[in-house]
């Protein structure tokens, strides 16, 4: 039987504490680890997706996000084709 990291066995006691929370208490076994691998997968992928952006913001070169801006910006692009009301 292979060894798993104390650290990994943590992290998926606390993924099938959320999903129970959730009601998502209808998975077997191999379903859960199943999901767990694709939430570990989704993780890394966001972390290295957004390596750049933090770099950028350790070296000083981000600024913080002006929440109000951005849905402004959504808003007027959603009127300029039309949508919303």
């Amino acid at each position: 039987m292979a060894t798993v990291p104390e650290n990994e066995v943590l992290a998926f006691y606390h993924f099938l504490g959320e999903r129970m929370n959730r009601g998502a208490s209808e998975m077997t076994v191999e379903e859960s680890v199943e999901a767990f691998r694709a939430y570990q997968r989704d993780i890394a992928s966001l972390r290295q997706h957004l390596a750049p952006s933090i770099e950028q913001a350790k070296r000083g070169e981000s600024k913080p996000l002006d929440a109000e801006a951005v849905i402004g910006r959504v808003y007027s692009r959603l009127a300029k084709e039309g949508i919303g009301g």
